[in-house]
């Protein structure tokens, strides 16, 4: 039987994806960067009443200023005795496009069921900006968050990486460069949300149904690798589909839409960590593509995800 949209979240997302049907032709990241202010604009963030937002500054090596938006319950200072567990966060765009402070409204509802505080990383773009610098600036917050740890009352041994698409492919790659760098104490998780892992990719398994082109994988991939794109010696932590040991990792969760264009190249990934005997954590959601949540906030489905997401967080505090 052919793959199908699920009923219920077609129905609602529909209508809003139909601005997204024009395929870009390969390269053209002026077009996609307005694509994705005309989506955004309408998630403009105020932080509600119950969430207390601060936006920190990590200097980087280079000697650009690394914003970093800092969300939190406001009750959890009155909760603590003890520090709490903290979530470094990492936005998607392709690796060329939209800021953090466009996604902090997705993230409350994970800060508030988790009632783990969320720091995410506004890193910058490629093409400008090319592997490893994004990578780096991610660094940088981690970093921050490790050297900052009593002002910010959060455990250095409870601290996961979090991302979604490319923000998902830069957090594998930050759990790979802190292995490298042997970050101690280490990460504790990482949760990556249909995240971008593979230059490799060529193929729409999907029939035609994924509605985000392979077109945009290549553009992204292009300007964040230059030209290292498609080469036989790129660093997994700028490809993390290339990695081959995933031995000292932390554990993984992993979460994809069956329609979405990166469902191999994650299965592949989540696989080697399963082989491996690592923790892991791996859900598929038929009949949804690629952010499947920004399209039909109310299907079942998407209220599933975002369970199981606040769960993967939620679980650090028994760590």
């Amino acid at each position: 039987m052919s793959l199908y949209y699920d009923p219920e979240w077609i129905a609602q997302a529909g209508p809003s994806l139909k601005g997204q049907a024009e395929v870009l032709p390969v390269g053209d990241v002026a077009t996609r960067r307005s694509r994705f202010a005309d989506l955004f604009v309408r998630y403009q963030f105020t932080a509600p009443d119950d969430i207390d937002l601060q936006v920190l500054q990590a200097p980087a090596d280079d000697g650009h200023v690394v914003e970093i938006f800092h969300l939190a319950p406001k009750a959890l200072k009155e909760k603590l005795d003890k520090p709490s567990p903290a979530v470094l966060h990492i936005h998607g765009g392709g690796f060329i496009a939209v800021n953090a402070h466009n996604v902090l409204g997705s993230l409350v509802p994970l800060v508030r069921a988790s009632q783990v505080p969320f720091f995410s990383v506004e890193y910058r773009w490629a093409p400008e900006h090319p592997y490893p610098t994004p990578l780096e600036d991610c660094w940088t917050g981690l970093q921050y968050l490790h050297a900052h740890t009593d002002a910010l009352g959060i455990d250095p041994k409870r601290i996961a990486v979090m991302g979604e698409s490319a923000g998902g492919g830069l957090a594998a790659g930050l759990a790979l460069l802190a292995r490298e760098r042997s970050l101690s104490p280490p990460l504790a998780k990482q949760i990556l949300i249909y995240p971008m892992l593979d230059d490799r990719t060529a193929t729409d398994h999907s029939g035609g149904l994924s509605v985000f082109s392979l077109n945009d994988v290549f553009t992204g991939w292009q300007a964040y690798l230059g030209k290292n794109y498609l080469g036989e010696d790129v660093s997994p932590c700028a490809v993390p589909a290339r990695v081959t040991d995933v031995a000292g990792l932390p554990e993984l969760y992993l979460d994809v839409g069956q329609l979405d264009l990166f469902l191999h190249e994650n299965l592949d990934f989540a696989t080697k960590f399963l082989r491996a005997g690592i923790q892991t954590e791996l859900h598929i959601y038929p009949g949804v593509i690629h952010a499947f949540q920004r399209w039909s906030p109310d299907a079942r489905v998407v209220k599933q995800a975002i369970e199981n997401r606040a769960r993967a967080v939620h679980i650090l505090y028994s760590k």
